[in-house]
């Protein structure tokens, strides 16, 4: 009875833990959803009345300048400046309904606070992407915007961290389930390197590298997705991929096709959580490095003050014709081999270690020496 017991309640956590996991996406979702109604029904009016305005102050100044042009050529005095106001009058106008989003050769224009739009700059916000394509002007609209940011980025991040965790998840199953097969390959070409295993360096470098190749194949598909939906080149889309997931967000290069725009956002909640993963992971694999390379430092360094040591005692013991020999042939084996490690890796920051003692030690594998308690009372 207990057996069932037991079964039931873990069960029952597992079907908690699931529904936790689904209720921190379903609640991201309505978050955003009401975000973006709400910014739609706020910026959407005030955008209609600017381009309204903009679009017939263009074409009022289009047909007053093509008027002032058959007019002017009426009357010759001061034909060149009457022209070159209105020209001036009329361009600046483009300039400014350009800005605007308004198209000059039709004349007509496209709204960017749609819902989809809207859904998109919501997302932009609560990642801190921040394209700057769009952007509310009105007051409500932009404490609106500092409210939904200040309790939203937080939301977000917890998502964002959850999914990373899942990410993390799956990689650790994958790797528990195929690494029978896939750590004889990294031990064979490590032994063929000659890497040493006591660094604890290389499995981290393995790790981060397979970490960096999944990341690039998850940018280049969604790269290659923006290439089908998108007039972008490869490179154009897997750079915007790359600005996006790095939160960057410079807004050179955004989506423009609204019929993919939940596709997209999407794709950078997840690509977000799995980038996250991926530069966790790197920071790790950085410290770990560093920290194993912090101890090699520490024990060269201890090897070789031993060694300069007993340089100082085989000295004092050659002055006073004491005879006790000490064997350090075995120190001196480990602190070749540390020092090997060393130049094998390449590391950075062991340059000030000073193993000019190294070349009297090999000269002298067995010195005569004498106790401490000797030496340090006849100095």
């Amino acid at each position: 009875m207990s057996l069932f017991a037991s079964a039931g309640g873990q069960r029952i956590k597992q079907v908690r833990s699931v529904l936790e996991h689904i209720g921190l996406y379903v609640g991201l979702a309505v978050y955003t959803a009401a975000g973006a109604k709400i910014f739609q029904s706020i910026e959407h009016p005030n955008e209609l009345d600017v381009l309204n305005t903009y679009q017939a102050l263009l074409i009022s100044k289009r047909q007053v300048f093509l008027r002032a042009v058959w007019n002017t050529s009426q009357n010759l005095v001061n034909y060149h400046e009457k022209i070159d106001e209105y020209l001036t009058e009329y361009e600046s106008i483009v300039e400014e309904a350009v800005q605007h989003g308004i198209n000059v050769v039709s004349q007509d224009y496209h709204v960017s606070w749609n819902y989809i739009q809207s859904v998109f700059f919501s997302t932009t916000i609560l990642t801190t992407i921040g394209y700057g394509n769009i952007a509310p002007v009105t007051f409500f609209g932009r404490l609106f915007c500092m409210l939904f940011a200040i309790i939203g980025i937080p939301f977000t991040l917890s998502v964002v961290a959850d999914v990373g965790q899942l990410f993390a998840t799956l990689l650790s199953t994958i790797w528990d389930k195929y690494k029978d097969k896939i750590q004889p390959i990294i031990d064979k070409f490590k032994k063929e390197k000659g890497e040493d295993e006591d660094m604890g360096i290389g499995n981290g470098m393995y790790t981060a590298i397979i970490v960096f190749i999944f990341l690039i194949v998850f940018l280049s598909c969604g790269a290659f997705l923006f290439t089908l939906w998108e007039d972008w080149t490869f490179f154009e889309a897997f750079y915007f991929c790359f600005i996006t997931m790095t939160t960057i967000g410079f807004g050179d290069i955004v989506p423009e096709k609204t019929a993919y725009m939940l596709v997209c956002t999407i794709y950078i909640l997840v690509g977000m959580a799995f980038t996250t993963t991926a530069i966790e992971l790197f920071r790790r694999q950085y410290a770990e490095s560093w920290k194993k390379m912090q101890e090699l430092r520490a024990q060269i360094q201890a090897q070789l003050k031993l060694a300069d040591t007993l340089r100082k005692l085989g000295e004092h013991a050659d002055k006073n014709n004491l005879e006790l020999d000490v064997d350090i042939a075995g120190d001196l084996a480990e602190l070749k081999k540390n020092l090997a490690k060393m130049k094998k890796g390449k590391m950075k920051g062991l340059e000030d270690i000073d193993i000019n003692e190294l070349d009297w030690v090999e000269k002298n594998r067995k010195v005569r020496a004498v106790t401490i308690f000797i030496y340090e009372t006849s100095l």
